[in-house]
């Protein structure tokens, strides 16, 4: 066929495979990698060649100020000390635990560079019941006892704090006396709904409890606001039906300022606790949430919860 013959067998569709064709084989010939052109949008001055556009500045990230939540004390506060205020859990026997227990610390409980979620014994050695299952937001190493930390001297001096504060508390002068035995849940002051006290010191010769119902702390605005507790004998707390047996802090009461100065042992068997437990002898802790510390002078602090119990250190010193 002549060029004029094969001309009248081209299709449409195969000339623009052809072209295609061509220019890729023609390319060898050119420079491939030039862009293509992109005319600048409207209100835009193209750049003279060879000019690095200048990138724009992102904004410097700014720190929005957390507000401190940490325990703020008055004058009418009872000081731990620096060797007693780190310890959530300090016994004179044993540590006891069963369950999944956290032991930790609340915002801003930090006491000379030490956070405050101590475990310790003195003059015992034994703590049971933690890796595993119970574990300490610092790590095994926050737990002075044999097997852990061997400094003996950190919890011996906590307890001998222990006995100083014990004394202290004990010496306060009570502004209500209540009768011997008395549940707190259904204890009246003037002014006050039954089962809710104002701050203040409150004294028993023998026994103190929560059974009936709950007990309501009621700070009256003042987040310093302080309540002592002081005991002969025993401090008990039952829980009742999700109902009874537990301390309810409103008013801007905090756990760091109030104190049960325990003559013999406390039981707190409630599911929310508060407050720090100075116990001549032992605690015993079967609350859910315990915020506050467990400091037994002469005994054991056993924790027998089957599900654990998280033992927050609210700080204060």
């Amino acid at each position: 066929m002549n060029a004029r013959t094969t001309s009248r067998f081209v299709r449409p569709h195969q000339l623009i495979a052809l072209a295609a064709l061509l220019g890729v084989a023609g390319c060898g010939a050119c420079n491939c990698n030039v862009p293509g052109f992109h005319a600048p949008a409207p209100g835009v001055t193209p750049l003279p060649p060879g000019v690095t556009p200048t990138p724009t500045p992102l904004p410097t990230p700014t720190s929005t100020p957390i507000a401190s939540t940490s325990c703020s004390q008055g004058a009418a506060a009872v000081a731990l000390g620096p060797a007693l205020a780190p310890f959530a859990v300090l016994a004179g026997s044993t540590v006891t635990n069963v369950g999944n227990t956290l032991v930790t610390f609340g915002p801003g409980a930090v006491t000379g560079g030490v956070n405050d979620d101590l475990i310790g014994v003195s003059p015992g050695t034994a703590v049971t019941g933690f890796y595993p299952p119970g574990t300490d937001t610092d790590g095994s190493n926050a737990i002075y006892a044999a097997g852990y930390n061997a400094n003996a001297a950190v919890p011996l001096a906590a307890q001998v704090a222990l006995t100083t504060a014990y004394g202290v508390l004990a010496g306060k002068a009570a502004g209500v006396t209540f009768p011997n035995g008395q549940d707190l849940s259904q204890a009246s002051v003037v002014g006050h709904p039954v089962g809710t006290l104002p701050p203040g010191v409150y004294r028993s010769a023998s026994s103190l409890s929560i059974m009936a119902g709950n007990l309501t702390l009621d700070g009256g605005g003042n987040a310093q606001s302080v309540f002592i507790f002081q005991m002969g004998s025993t401090l008990t707390t039952t829980l009742n039906g999700g109902a009874g047996g537990n301390v309810v802090l409103t008013g801007g009461a905090t756990a760091c300022n109030i104190y049960w100065q325990v003559g013999s042992s406390a039981v707190l068997g409630g599911a929310t606790f508060y407050g720090n437990v100075l116990a001549n002898q032992s605690v015993t802790v079967n609350a859910t949430l315990f915020n506050g510390r467990a400091l037994a002078s002469v005994g054991a602090v056993s924790i027998p919860v089957a599900g654990g119990s998280q033992i927050t250190n609210p700080g204060g010193q």
